[in-house]
């Protein structure tokens, strides 16, 4: 089901009176905006201190996030996050959803904090193939009761847009998260320190990153970082660099139409050779194969996360 102009229209106008706090187990949400736009052109670069979900609906365009360029096609559900320069293009015009929010914090319980705080440091919250997915089936029966003359049972609707955010959520800490290394992350969580040198590593991933460069960033000495790294991760500072260059690539791979050089510049890389070597090495399968698998469902976009969990093992210290 594609929403019509006037059921966009409609459901934007009901939404943005009724359904702007959404409040129940297992988190409350304060909501910016919903919105529903037939023949989306686009927009300037752009960004804010909200989540903002988006799903295509119809159509086709290009998402810059970043100075990265993705592909969007029906189906494809994508969120930006706080802090993030993006804009969408699209020559002929898409039916674009979204919805922009914020979690309460003192409403919410501690997991599903922690699971929206994740969700804010992947570098990708993208979702090519989200059509049949539970948040996009719950948003499309919002737009259609939202959109009736007299909208029955208001309550049900202002349920079911809380239910939508709770599984977009959770569709993309599922869907986004990296490896297993991050999962192991997530239930035991980082060290202050710690965080924040992951957080310095994944925005200068393109660069040299030398130890010291790193604990200069975050005020601590080189020897406290590597004690860190080895008592809460079991990893040596060079093999934790490699894993969060490793794990950008496949996204990059996975999800862009970017070069193999661009890719290597992008996360790190000296060199196009030293990015394939180390990338099939590690993963036991070069990048383009990787790529072809991918766009071709032979190694289907949910299973990545497990795919990329090889990473972890190469990398720990022996």
């Amino acid at each position: 089901m594609i929403p019509t102009p006037l059921t966009c229209q409609k459901s934007n106008l009901y939404l943005n009176q009724h359904a702007t706090r959404l409040a129940a187990p297992p988190a409350s949400f304060l909501v910016h905006y919903w919105g529903g736009k037939p023949r989306h052109l686009g927009n300037d670069m752009h960004s804010h201190s909200f989540l903002e979900i988006c799903y295509v609906a119809d159509g086709e365009g290009i998402y810059i996030n970043n100075g990265i360029t993705y592909p969007l096609k029906r189906g494809t559900l994508y969120c930006s996050k706080p802090g993030s320069q993006h804009q969408i293009q699209s020559d002929d015009g898409m039916l674009l959803l979204f919805v922009a929010f914020d979690i309460l914090h003192g409403e919410s319980a501690p997991d599903i904090v922690r699971m929206f705080e994740t969700i804010t440091k992947y570098h990708h919250l993208f979702i090519p193939d989200a059509e049949e997915t539970a948040p996009v089936l719950i948003w499309k029966s919002i737009l259609i009761q939202a959109s009736e003359v007299k909208a029955p049972y208001p309550e049900v609707i202002s349920q079911l847009a809380h239910s939508m955010l709770i599984t977009a959520l959770s569709l993309f800490a599922e869907r986004s998260s990296y490896s297993s290394l991050d999962a192991a992350e997530d239930q035991v969580p980082l060290s202050g320190s710690l965080q924040k040198a992951k957080d310095y590593i994944q925005t200068h991933l393109s660069g040299k990153l030398a130890i010291k460069d790193v604990a200069d960033a975050i005020h601590v000495s080189e020897r406290q970082l590597s004690r860190l790294l080895s008592t809460e991760l079991q990893q040596t500072f060079p093999a934790w660099v490699r894993t969060e260059r490793l794990k950008r690539a496949s996204y990059l791979l996975a999800y862009t139409d970017m070069s193999m050089e661009d890719i290597a510049r992008e996360t790190g890389f000296e060199t196009v050779h030293y990015f394939h070597r180390v990338f099939t090495d590690t993963l036991h399968s070069t990048p383009g194969k990787f790529r072809k698998s991918i766009a071709s469902k032979e190694l289907d976009t949910k299973l990545i996360n497990d795919f990329m969990g090889t990473l972890v093992k190469p990398h720990q210290k022996t």
